[in-house]
């Protein structure tokens, strides 16, 4: 009969006789990091939007400095 369980997974290794630990879990990811990586998706997945805004904004700052002395 076909089960759905998880297979087991070793926590200690025995090689020659001598017990090595797990090797490290990787390190955590932080909430802050994962909200920058989804803002940079979203970003690069609407590029045409992303490149208006960019334009408009260079062009806002490009009048507004024009008449600096």
């Amino acid at each position: 009969m076909l089960t759905f369980q998880s297979i087991p997974q070793a926590r200690v290794v025995r090689k020659g006789g001598q017990a090595f630990a797990p090797p490290p879990a990787p390190p955590s990811e932080s909430a802050l990091g994962e909200h920058l990586r989804n803002a940079f998706a979203i970003a690069l997945g609407l590029w045409p939007l992303t490149a208006i805004v960019l334009l408009a904004t260079g062009l806002l700052i490009m009048a507004g400095n024009n008449g600096a002395p």
